[in-house]
């Protein structure tokens, strides 16, 4: 049990000084609790030999009075060093490994964790804040009750001290297989924990495909399942507690009836003081408390340990630019150069080469699949390449932090995603010090200013979590002009238009003209017609590139962009006649 103690001392680090310091006083704590044992030995000793008097009631009352008020400032002084070093040792975890997921692999995220880490953040965390600082507290005082406690039953007779010692070693070895008990099912119990977390986030997450696909009972059947494993591993977890406890239960109501069978016996036999034995049998419960005090925790300090070791994995986990520096560009050049990439075992890029030049635009083409979006999603390393390199200003992405690489990047999708706050600190994300002003200014721009002034708290409207409660073209602008409050030199751009009706599609591309320019821009096109002022075209095809040139040299050349081309020039004529058949 005292691994625990370590574990939270070494999480706590530079907050460590503070606990230890309550360690400090939670000895004097435990001196204190057994002062009234003394003093009441002391009044039988007087009574006994009938020279007690009123000078001895005085005193004795006084010191019992300033042992618990001595004993109080000390439990008070341990709760303030302990239970508020909590939360600051917590408020700085959560910090960082919030810090940490932005510099996770997006693997890490695609890989089945999303509910663990969820779990991890929302669960254990909050589980071991709650916990820790009072579990630290009761099994020092605990141990410290019981070896203090020991020793004055040992010094005032050497018998009923041998007793104690037998009980507690007898107690000890019950608890170990109430630790090991504990220490099984506790990983089985926060592992149930954290798959309950991921279904029910994949049921909110899925709820309106759920419903449009009238799937509420066979999907309301999964999660129940998940609420039933739940249940039955909680159960399951406190009846394998039930043998133990009561092995360890039984130690110390046979150590409490021998103790006072001994103690009668002793005295009887005259080679026990009978003030003594009354002490012992005014007392004898109390002795033994903390240790079953301690046996009580065990359950809840085998869960924080499983806790711990699931939130370390996380923290721990490799970040994406572990060796990274940071590094300042001096200019925005995109190069690919004979990159392969896989996720898992799925190929996705083959061989790929190419070259941006700063302020620039480059346009990829391709069907859906092909492997544009993982191009994009490679210049901002999301992923790392498992073969050749991926440059920006000449230098390989593997080499910077996550940091000195992104705040030279804006990233603009289809899918826009928008916090669960106000439409300006929304906007503000690029920027946190910006002014109002400036995101006046920059939404002008993206041509979303209007529509936010007539909401009905304008830029203090708070919007959704995901950004729910706008329209998808309103969020695409929110987008932009964040993406031109943040003013990066290097845009991504998953076409913004392809997806919004014909209104929005004019307003987001107005906004995209102001995002773009003087900047070195990458789009993943599905609109042939809004690349044809591009630099350079890439025509992707199963992770190749199979033609490379501007529109005007590709449409010449017989290949798949004129097939695209020619398709979606065809579209444009395509009608509902009388007979409601497309011609």
């Amino acid at each position: 049990m005292l691994s625990i103690v370590k574990r939270l001392l070494k999480l706590a680090g530079n907050y460590a000084g503070r606990i230890k310091i309550a360690f400090l006083i939670s000895v004097l704590e435990s001196i204190f609790t057994q002062v009234p044992i003394m003093l009441v030995l002391y009044v039988l000793i007087k009574i006994v030999s009938v020279t007690v008097t009123i000078k001895d009631a005085w005193i004795v009352g006084i010191l019992m009075i300033v042992s618990v008020i001595l004993r109080a400032l000390c439990k008070r002084a341990v709760d303030g060093f302990q239970r508020s070093t909590g939360y600051d040792i917590f408020e700085r975890e959560r910090m960082e490994i919030g810090d940490k997921l932005k510099r996770f692999p997006m693997g890490y995220f695609s890989e089945g964790n999303i509910g663990n880490v969820t779990a991890v953040i929302t669960s254990d965390l909050v589980f071991i804040e709650e916990h820790s600082m009072g579990t630290l507290s009761k099994i020092v005082t605990g141990y410290l009750s019981i070896v203090i406690g020991t020793i004055m039953i040992t010094v005032l007779d050497y018998r009923l001290g041998a007793i104690s010692f037998i009980a507690m070693i007898l107690g000890k070895l019950a608890l170990g297989k109430i630790q090991k008990v504990g220490e099984y099912h506790s990983e089985i119990r926060q592992e149930t924990q954290a798959k309950l977390i991921s279904a029910v986030l994949e049921y909110v997450k899925g709820i309106s495909v759920i419903k449009s696909l009238n799937m509420l009972g066979d999907r309301a059947k999964s999660i129940n399942d998940e609420f039933h494993k739940s249940r039955d591993t909680s159960i399951e977890f406190e009846e394998k507690f039930i043998p133990p406890n009561l092995v360890f239960e039984s130690c110390f109501s046979f150590a409490v009836g021998l103790t006072v069978l001994a103690s009668s016996y002793f005295t009887f036999n005259k080679t026990l003081d009978m003030p003594l034995m009354l002490m012992m049998l005014i007392f004898v419960f109390q002795i033994y408390t903390p240790f079953k005090i301690l046996g009580g925790l065990t359950g809840q300090v085998r869960v924080m340990e499983a806790a711990l070791n699931r939130y370390e994995a996380v923290k721990n986990a490799d970040l994406i630019d572990e060796n990274g520096k940071d590094i300042d560009l001096d200019n925005f050049d995109i190069e690919f150069e004979n990159v392969s990439f896989a996720y898992e075992q799925s190929k996705v890029l083959h061989d790929v080469s190419f070259k941006v030049k700063e302020q620039s635009m480059l346009a990829l083409v391709g069907k859906s699949g092909c492997g544009k979006t993982t191009i994009a999603n490679l210049v901002a390393r999301f992923w790392d390449v498992q073969e050749g390199e991926v440059k920006i200003g000449g230098i390989n992405v593997k080499r910077m932090t996550c940091s000195s690489l992104l705040k030279n990047i804006s990233m603009v999708f289809q899918n826009v995603y928008l916090f669960n706050d106000t439409i300006l600190n929304n906007i503000k994300f690029g920027k946190p010090e910006a002014t109002i002003e400036e995101v006046i200014e920059v939404c002008k721009k993206a041509r979303c200013h209007d529509f936010i002034v007539n909401l009905e708290n304008g830029y203090d409207t708070v919007v959704g979590e995901g950004g729910s409660s706008l329209s998808g073209g309103e969020k695409q602008r929110i987008s932009i002009a964040r993406a031109i409050l943040k003013d990066a030199p290097i845009i991504l751009l998953d076409e913004a238009t392809a997806s919004v009706d014909p209104d929005n599609e004019k307003y987001i591309q107005m906004a995209i003209n102001e995002l773009v320019k003087d900047k070195t821009l990458v789009v993943i096109a599905h609109r042939l017609s809004t690349i044809k002022s591009a630099d350079q075209i890439l025509v992707v095809d199963d992770g190749r590139i199979v033609q490379s040139g501007t529109h005007n040299e590709l449409i010449k050349e017989k290949g798949q962009y004129s097939d695209f081309w020619e398709r979606r020039m065809s579209a444009r004529s395509w009608k509902i006649n009388k007979n409601k058949q497309i011609s």
